[in-house]
């Protein structure tokens, strides 16, 4: 009977001593999609086409280019911040609504397909982010961590 117990639990159950760590993972793979996708539109790093093919490419879409800028290096800093989890969760409010301008501006070209289905699923992850905050494993926990 115990073991079943535990093979219950194992199967159903949720491991509150791991939740830093997948926090940590969760943070750190949304930090480097986020920081590549910004680096590649910043610096043209990772296959991207850099700042001015970027800025062309959101002015054809409507976009101002104040906003634009905004939004290259709301992912480009943000993802970092992510990654050391630093300042996480005001880096996830900006994440947030940048991700939520992609999903609906991309809503029209189809949900899959890479269209609003990535910006999408990076938007829902900065959101848990938001809720959960850094956890354990973040610089946020080494230098704001209430004694």
């Amino acid at each position: 009977m115990k073991g079943q117990n535990k093979t219950l639990a194992l199967i159903t159950g949720t491991n509150t001593k791991l939740l830093s760590l997948c926090i940590l993972l969760l943070r750190c793979t949304v930090g480097i999609i986020l920081f590549m996708v910004g680096t590649g539109k910043v610096f043209g790093w990772f296959g991207g086409h850099g700042m001015q093919a970027t800025i062309q490419a959101f002015a054809r879409s409507g976009f101002a280019p104040p906003l634009i800028y905004l939004s290259m290096f709301t992912e480009f800093i943000g993802g970092f911040l992510f990654m050391i989890g630093f300042l996480t969760r005001p880096a996830a409010v900006p994440v947030i609504i940048n991700m939520l301008v992609a999903t609906l501006s991309m809503m029209p070209h189809g949900f899959l397909m890479g269209f609003a289905d990535f910006p999408f699923s990076i938007l829902v992850s900065s959101v848990i982010i938001l809720l959960a905050g850094p956890m354990k494993y973040s610089l946020d926990s080494i230098f704001f961590r209430s004694k």
